[in-house]
């Protein structure tokens, strides 16, 4: 567990915006259409490269994925 004597450390919890790409993916899934799993592994890949990098940026102390591979639970709005 991280931890600092000398200021809050932060962090965020739920779901950061997708890029299109996987959004509609994660959309056809959905749907129940058959999907090109290397495609979805390598959008997600780039998905949450592309969160990590913006959490570092803004100073987050305790990053996460962003949910990005993840279904909603419920509708996937757009």
């Amino acid at each position: 567990m991280h931890s600092s004597q000398q200021r809050i450390l932060t962090t965020h919890v739920g779901s950061l915006p997708r890029p299109r790409p996987l959004l509609d993916l994660l959309i056809r899934q959905e749907r129940g259409e058959v999907i090109d799993e290397g495609e979805f592994s390598r959008q997600v890949e780039a998905a949450v490269k592309a969160v990590v990098e913006k959490q570092l940026v803004a100073g987050i102390d305790i990053g996460n994925d962003g949910e990005e591979p993840r279904h909603c639970r419920g509708r996937l709005w757009v």
